[in-house]
């Protein structure tokens, strides 16, 4: 029994085969092994169908009836563009400095490009047909209605200056009022109010309002009128003390010659 012991242990303590290391590569188990081996392994792929003379026939019209129908799944060939030195210079660097001008004027530009395109993509002798057949048409229309329709006003642009018929004839200086090249606005200045607005026209605002700028004139005209009055008293105080000085100065002189009184300096 010991012996048998000792043989389990040591056949469990040795290394094992190779067989049932787990997962083993071709450097770990000896050349040549798995030839002796009866693997088990599972294939994911569809196996290949047998090869007979149906298959063969099969496959044969199907590449006939391919090569009638000239369907050939062939992948194209590409070839690498040949870049030419120029070629490589003319394409477009990209600026990666800060622009100079600011987004309304960068649009600013591309707008009047694409008006300007418009433009200059009519042609003059289009322009001209097409002026013929409005007139045609129109002069159709008027005949062919009960009532003439006339010809719609096209507006004319006019340069109107604000100078006198004097200064726009004559080239030589000549003396022109300026009231003549005033509007009525400068004429006469418009109310503080608004514009002028008869009684029946006035609100009760307006004729408050217009109440109280009488009440303040009329205030401000007592308040110079008595400023006026006092100073006119002050006046006449003032030449009614010079006066009593004057006085005062006669009746010493007399009282001096008369021996009456005596004057001490």
């Amino acid at each position: 029994m010991s012996e048998k012991i000792d043989e389990l242990e040591k056949t469990a303590l040795a290394t094992k085969p190779w067989q049932l290391a787990g997962e083993v590569t071709a450097q770990t188990r000896p050349e040549n092994s798995m030839l002796e081996e009866h693997v088990e392994f599972e294939q994911t792929s569809r196996m290949a169908p047998g090869i007979t003379e149906e298959t063969t026939l099969q496959l044969e019209d199907i590449i006939k009836q391919r090569i009638k129908d000239q369907a050939f799944d062939d992948v194209v060939r590409k070839e690498k563009p040949k870049e030419e030195v120029f070629e490589y210079k003319k394409r477009l660097t990209l600026d990666h400095e800060k622009s100079k001008q600011s987004l309304a004027e960068i649009y600013e530009q591309e707008y009047l490009k694409q008006n300007q395109k418009k433009t200059e993509e009519e042609n003059p002798s289009h322009v001209e047909i097409q002026k013929l057949m409005d007139t045609l048409f129109l002069k159709l229309d008027a005949l062919s209605n009960f009532h003439f329709t006339p010809k719609p006003h096209v507006p004319e642009v006019k340069v109107v200056s604000n100078l006198p018929s004097i200064t726009m004839e004559e080239v030589a200086p000549v003396s022109a009022s300026d009231a003549t090249m005033l509007a009525p606005e400068e004429v006469k200045e418009k109310n503080k109010a608004g514009d002028l607005m008869g009684d029946t026209e006035k609100s009760s605002t307006d004729k408050k309002r217009e109440r109280r700028h009488k009440k303040m004139v009329k205030r401000v005209k007592i308040h110079e009128k008595e400023k006026r009055q006092k100073l006119k008293e002050a006046s006449r105080t003032d030449e009614n003390r010079k006066l009593s000085k004057a006085e005062v100065a006669e009746n010493l002189k007399k009282l001096t010659k008369g021996g009456k009184a005596t004057i001490l300096k």
